[in-house]
């Protein structure tokens, strides 16, 4: 039974810690349309741009005069 309750506790440290690590971002734009990406956007200052990966795996670009709001969750 300790042996089993360990176990437990193990896993469910473990799973807070990748919870902590994987950090999402909800982006809104000005039209309205909303992603939520998986990490921190990254800001391109030549192109003025916003590069990141949607929730679906997908490679997103914004120009950063069409985004409203980056919050994250």
């Amino acid at each position: 039974m300790k042996r089993f309750f360990t176990l437990v506790m193990l896993c469910l440290f473990a799973f807070s810690l990748t919870a902590c690590f994987s950090k999402k971002y909800m982006i809104t734009t000005n039209t309205g349309k909303t992603y939520i990406a998986d990490g921190s956007p990254e800001y391109d200052v030549q192109t003025e741009t916003y590069k990141f990966e949607d929730d679906k795996g997908k490679k997103v670009i914004l120009n950063q005069e069409d985004i409203e709001v980056i919050k994250e969750q």
